[in-house]
């Protein structure tokens, strides 16, 4: 058969016929296959390394959430364990706090009261301060008695002077040292009061060359209540106010013939401090 012939601008393919394909190489075939399977199998293998990965660290938050979970539930357990015991705890404090204020009320009550009796007992007392040691040659009764007229005035004592007991108070001092108190008790307590009274208008005292003074037997609450006052009296005496304490601890001022009475410091430095301000020399 004759070959047609191809009219001049007619191309291979217009006459209908396809050219023949080339037909594929098997070997081109097999290695894209090859590589196709091991892209596949890498990306397998990464996500399967994957996913373990994600599962290892998920079991991990699971087992730490669990633990967290665990301590979470102890916590909330004590601490509602620690608020129960709180609110015990707040109500015995509370009753003990009660019990504390009755008991420093009681307290306070009975040392008033023992101090009250303590200087009822001291009240017929005298003080007799700096007297040398010895001089009573172990009969200190008998030479209070002789003692009080000399200092004051025979004339101020008519009858004598009962006293029912005399004794020095403190340890025997150190040679040189400053002498012991002498406390008398003074039968009759209006004579007491005579030789108090005495003993201010006569002051200073001496025996034998020696300064003495005589004071109540106060108690230590007392006296520590009258001591308060120091300050107030130093500042009083300087501005040249008449004053004076009366039982147990109250400050009496006298001035332009009034007077007033003071019965805590701070009422009495409010005091002293008008009087500076309006004569400031």
């Amino acid at each position: 058969m004759k070959k047609a012939k191809l009219k001049k601008g007619d191309s291979p393919t217009s006459s209908g016929k396809q050219p023949a394909e080339k037909p594929p190489s098997n070997e081109s075939e097999a290695d894209g296959d090859t590589h196709a399977a091991t892209d596949s199998s890498v990306i397998l293998s990464a996500i399967q390394t994957m996913s373990n990965s994600m599962n290892d660290r998920f079991n991990s938050l699971e087992a730490t959430l669990s633990q967290l979970q665990t301590t979470l539930s102890e916590t909330t357990s004590r601490i509602a364990d620690l608020e129960g015991a709180k609110a015990e705890h707040e109500a015995r404090i509370s009753d003990l706090e009660a019990s504390c204020q009755e008991i420093l009320a009681v307290n306070k009550a009975l040392r008033a009261k023992l101090d009250d009796l303590e200087g009822r007992s001291r009240r017929a007392n005298i003080k007799i301060v700096g007297l040398p040691e010895n001089v009573e040659a172990g009969r200190p009764t008998e030479f209070v008695e002789q003692l009080i007229p000399k200092l004051l005035g025979t004339e101020n004592f008519p009858e004598r002077i009962k006293v029912d007991r005399a004794h020095r108070t403190g340890p025997l001092p150190s040679r040189g040292g400053r002498p012991r108190i002498m406390i008398a008790r003074i039968h009759h307590y209006p004579v007491k009061e005579t030789i108090l009274r005495l003993a201010r208008q006569h002051a200073p005292l001496k025996f034998h060359g020696v300064l003495i003074s005589i004071f109540p037997d106060f108690t230590a609450e007392v006296l520590s209540q009258r001591r308060a006052f120091d300050g107030v009296k130093k500042k009083l005496k300087e501005a040249g106010v008449r004053f004076g304490l009366l039982f147990p601890a109250r400050l009496i001022v006298t001035q332009d013939n009034k007077k007033k009475i003071f019965g805590s410091v701070p009422e009495a430095e409010e005091f002293v401090k008008s009087i500076v301000e309006q004569d400031p020399s």
